[in-house]
């Protein structure tokens, strides 16, 4: 059984995100654009709301403070999908070949079959974990950590709907405790970015993602990146 050592993990994905981090800033910048697509928050009722005692005035509130278009936020919501599914893949190929893509061209390419078989694993993913979450939070948090790296194979490994889910499964097979506590690792990432300033967000997700890929290809049983370094490249944004 192949051993996931967090600080190795941690150790390789803060070297690729400082090698890279310029083009992944920017792709997490434009991701949390999209994602607030439809969305619309007043502020001054929001901060109401949160002041306010009365469970029933405060829920009108918080209503009044959120206001959804859903045709915008559904555009948005695929837009993610797109953008995630593109992403992933410039993650993997930056930790194995050393850099994100070799043309803007390929980079922008997909596969419409692949793409709809990750959006629906996206989507089952997160109501799976959600209902385990909802039967008493730990169902949740295990079924999370099983099935984490489902959409990574889907996205990037060519992997069926039902692939998927079983590849993960296996991999993450003996591996619960390790991939819970990188879990832990990233949220305490995020919490230091987000002390670091504005574009500190931004970097530690950057740091995050990479954990995510480096992992991957550490616990993938015909993966040989965990011995073999990746060939870097000092130009690698070739934009043609």
């Amino acid at each position: 059984m192949k051993k996931l050592e967090i600080g190795e993990v941690v150790s390789r994905s803060w070297d690729l995100a400082v090698k890279h981090w310029p083009i992944f800033v920017l792709i997490s910048v434009i991701g949390s654009l999209i994602s607030g697509f439809g969305v619309k928050v007043d502020t001054n009722s929001y901060i109401e709301a949160l002041s306010c005692t009365d469970k029933t005035a405060q829920l009108a509130l918080l209503s009044d403070a959120v206001q959804v278009n859903y045709i915008t936020a559904l555009i948005g919501f695929l837009l993610s999908i797109y953008l995630s599914f593109l992403v992933l893949n410039l993650y993997v190929n930056a930790t194995r070949n050393g850099k994100p893509y070799e043309s803007l061209s390929d980079a922008l390419k997909v596969d419409l079959n692949q793409l709809a078989i990750f959006f629906c694993v996206e989507v089952c993913y997160g109501i799976i974990v959600a209902l385990g979450t909802c039967l008493c939070i730990l169902p949740g948090i295990w079924l999370s950590v099983r099935l984490w790296y489902a959409p990574l194979l889907a996205a990037t490994q060519g992997a069926t709907f039902g692939e998927a889910f079983k590849e993960s499964w296996e991999m993450t097979k003996g591996h619960f405790w390790e991939l819970f506590l990188m879990g832990l690792t990233m949220i305490g990432i995020a919490i230091l970015g987000f002390c670091a300033c504005f574009i500190g967000v931004f970097f530690a997700d950057v740091v995050v993602d990479f954990m995510l890929v480096v992992s991957f290809f550490i616990l993938k049983p015909d993966s040989n990146t965990q011995e073999e370094a990746p060939v870097e490249s000092a130009d690698y944004v070739e934009v043609q």
